[in-house]
């Protein structure tokens, strides 16, 4: 029969069923799932020692009984042993610093040594909670502060969730905002998963309860009579094919033109004007952009075009276009102005959710998910939110940000299919599902939400540099580089990602005059598939100065990739093919691929 266990830090005997339990939630996490050579290795050790043969745990046993080496096997040719055991040191320490930082128990093997040590941590094990009990949330990855503050937040949050509790119960709940789809096409919402205290309390305040979630309205006119009847017509198909362009972001505004019964400005949160006269042979334009309420100026320009140039739809609807994707695209002007606007309930949480897309800061997506998941459960209705949080929780996945209990995968595919059902004809929920479906592995399903994505917002660039990036993860750079080329063009504010791929794009398919200029606007970027992308630029340079500055920053901003590159770039969706490229281009220039 096996004996417990005592802890080393003198907390008593630990349970060997509570070892195995330990041992197995270690063994599920995406960090050992995708590495046979360390779940056999740590599986073993372990075992031993609950089973008392802790004296016996040399590097040529483990080799032979682990590793399934030869009975000849030599430790001092095959350094295997001493490799693993750093490797498993390294990523043990990852796993409780994020997914397992609230496990009861932890598991370490100390340098020098390959007998396991066991240690209960300071938070209850899941048979300690009572029925009536919120699941652990595990503390964002970077999360490293004195237990102290822990408790203090906790207590200073448990008044807000009692509250919210309460509310959840007793309230009312609010009409659907602006612009959501009719009854008929309400679908089941999937359940949330709680924040922890913590979470709550690091994220920006909700926004009021009550207050049901809409989009930012904005009003297109036409300023003035138009007496020359060649101007008017070509002002009014100017205006049409402006709505028609803006009108596709509709996870982002609403659009309203002068109508019957009342002025197009009368609950307008932004008034686009319009203002078009004939001099000689040539029509000038202006549009301004303001916001109704205080009538701030947010935006302007003007320009000039020959008669026969309007007088050529081809010509006015590609000028319209240009203007309304300048307005209203992701990280466009409607964007820029948040931080200035007085917007409408729900904007908050998307706006939130572009800016993290864009800089990719971790407290940054804790703030717009915890933003998003108040939206949701009060305004259930509400298809945009439901296509941010899907990306985010994607997010959670591919780069490890603030991960919560269960399958991140599951949680961003259900949100992205009730965004689908919510709104079939949104271009942002289709998006959302390729983003989920990708990193389940569902590529052909995948492709086809993209294409489908592109094809309801033909104008979006986010849209194009998404399903790009995917063409290049897949090794298909040649289909990928002219969306991304095109993204890049149309978006003067772009994230750095779009850029980190049009350099992969660039890479993998021979491009070397584009790869160098990308390269060069990547010098600044410290995210990590950005240091990723340095890497390559500078091992393809035979720069080995600058290689081994970003291997040293990619160290610091992603473990995971020191730990195993191979590893990193899987969950974030690279094909293995492409994986090879990347880590051989690295280990031709010093550094050892995994």
């Amino acid at each position: 029969m096996t004996e417990g266990v005592a802890g080393r830090d003198g907390s008593g005997t630990i349970a060997p069923e509570e070892i195995r339990a330990q041992l197995d939630r270690v063994l599920a996490s995406d960090i050992f799932r995708s590495a046979p050579q360390l779940t056999a290795f740590l599986s073993y050790v372990v075992e031993q020692a609950l089973a008392g043969r802790s004296g016996e745990l040399k590097g040529y046993t483990i080799a032979v009984e682990a590793f399934g080496r030869p009975a000849e096997f030599d430790p001092q040719s095959d350094p295997i042993v001493r490799v693993e055991a750093g490797r498993l040191r390294k990523a043990l320490h990852l796993y409780f610093a994020a997914e397992g930082v609230r496990d009861p128990v932890r598991i370490t093997i100390p340098v020098g040594a390959y007998v396991p040590s066991f240690t209960r941590s300071d938070f209850p094990g899941p048979d300690a909670a009572s029925p009536a009990a919120e699941p652990a949330t595990p503390l964002p990855p970077a999360a490293g502060r004195p237990r102290f503050w822990a408790y203090t937040v906790l207590l200073l949050a448990l008044p807000a969730l009692i509250a919210f509790a309460v509310w959840r119960l007793a309230g009312p709940r609010p009409e659907p905002g602006v612009g959501t789809p009719s009854a008929g096409m309400h679908a089941p919402r999937p359940a949330a998963t709680p924040a922890a205290p913590d979470q709550l309390a690091s994220a920006q305040p909700a926004e009021p309860v009550a207050a049901p979630a809409s989009l930012p309205v904005i009003a297109v006119v036409i300023a003035g009579d138009i007496v020359d009847p060649a101007v008017e017509d070509a002002a009014r198909l100017f205006m049409r094919h402006l709505v028609d362009t803006m009108a596709r972001f509709d996870d982002l505004l609403v659009v309203k033109t002068p109508g019957m019964a009342l002025r197009p400005e009368e609950g307008a949160d932004y008034v686009l004007t319009l203002n078009t006269a004939r001099a000689g042979d040539k029509v000038e334009g202006f549009a301004r952009l303001s916001a109704a309420k205080e009538g701030r100026v947010v935006w302007t320009t003007s320009g000039e075009r020959s008669l026969a140039a309007v007088s050529d739809g081809i010509e006015l609807r590609k000028l319209a276009q240009r203007v309304a994707i300048r307005l209203a695209q992701p990280y466009g002007i409607l964007h820029a102005d948040f931080r200035l606007a007085t917007l409408p309930p729900g904007v908050t949480c998307i706006y939130q959710a572009l800016n993290f897309r864009r800089h990719m800061k971790e407290d940054e997506h804790l703030a717009a998910r915890n933003c998003l998941d108040s939206l949701v459960a009060r305004d259930s209705d509400f298809h945009p939110a439901w296509s941010h949080l899907a990306l985010l929780t994607a997010d959670e996945y591919a780069s490890g940000l603030n991960p919560r209990p269960g399958s991140a995968l599951d949680r961003a595919l259900a949100a992205a299919v009730n965004a689908v059902r919510l709104a079939p004809a949104s271009a942002r929920a289709h998006q959302a599902l390729m983003e989920a479906q990708f990193l389940r592995g569902m590529t052909e399903e995948a492709l086809k939400s993209g294409r489908e994505a592109l094809t309801r917002n033909p104008y979006d660039p986010d849209i194009m540099a998404d399903l790009g990036a995917r063409y290049v993860q897949l090794g298909r750079a040649s289909e990928g580089l002219p969306l991304l080329e095109r993204a890049a063009a149309l978006s003067n504010g772009r994230p750095s990602w779009y850029d980190v791929f049009l350099y992969f794009a660039a890479y993998l398919s021979g491009a070397t005059k584009l790869a160098d200029n990308q390269a060069a606007l990547l010098k600044g970027e410290e995210t990590p598939l950005a240091l990723v992308a340095r890497a390559v630029a500078s091992a393809a340079a035979g720069d080995r100065l600058e290689l081994e500055e970003t291997q040293r920053l990619l160290g610091q901003a992603e473990p995971l990739f020191a730990l195993d590159g191979r590893l990193y770039l899987t969950r974030k969706g690279f094909s293995p093919v492409v994986v090879d490229r990347i880590l051989a281009a690295i280990g031709e220039a010093g550094l050892q691929p995994r």
